[in-house]
């Protein structure tokens, strides 16, 4: 593990046991878990995974559906998967692992959708994640990936607060962003901005591999 994530793994397990009482979560990670969960649709028997899952609070709104057979959220915060973990007591096929982006502890061509919210920018190798998610999801299975977006005026004074508190340093544009999806191996459907402020884009696409 790089300083850089050692010393994000810290930050999100300092923040865990407040995380889903905070202002961001109710004015931005909780709206973008509702709009992702509409994305994706039905989820009939789906094996579904969460890369960067945090407090897991987007896999439990999808298990609450009751449709997806398998619900697996990847983080590589021990504090956020402990509270991922206290809050998913008695949800049946929800499990939490550690580990990080760039190497997935999960088995080639086991799920049938990955999703990421808002942690895409934190990933020290975002190509190396997209290549990882490409491994881990059967051919055709379904990406959609929520995260900042670095396109504007807003989104640049937004990436240098967060630089000033040492949280954030890359936010990537719709067009990084997809030129990775595509090398990964997906084949973008969609790629739109979503939020003004804080900016954020969402990406749907499809795995050809």
């Amino acid at each position: 593990m790089t300083r850089y994530q050692r010393e994000s793994a810290q930050r999100f397990d300092d923040w865990s046991g407040t995380y889903e009482r905070s202002f961001t979560w109710r004015h931005f990670f909780d709206p973008i878990h509702r709009l992702i969960e509409s994305e994706l649709g039905e989820l009939d028997g789906a094996r579904i995974v969460d890369v960067g899952c945090g407090t897991g609070g987007l896999l439990r709104r999808l298990a609450a559906r009751g449709e997806a057979d398998l619900l697996v959220g990847v983080d590589e915060s021990e504090g956020m998967l402990r509270v991922a973990r206290e809050l998913a007591r008695g949800c049946d096929g929800l499990e939490f692992l550690r580990g990080s982006a760039q190497r997935l502890p999960l088995e080639d061509g086991t799920f049938d959708v990955a999703v990421s919210c808002i942690a895409f920018h934190h990933f020290p190798d975002p190509a190396g994640a997209l290549a990882e998610i490409s491994r881990v999801l059967v051919p055709g299975g379904k990406l959609c990936v929520a995260d900042m977006c670095g396109e504007g005026p807003a989104a640049r004074a937004f990436l240098v607060y967060w630089r000033l508190c040492a949280t954030d340093t890359t936010y990537y544009d719709r067009a990084a962003l997809e030129q990775m999806s595509t090398a990964a191996g997906f084949e973008v459907a969609g790629l739109r901005k979503i939020r003004r402020f804080p900016p954020a884009m969402l990406l749907t696409a499809a795995n050809r591999t």
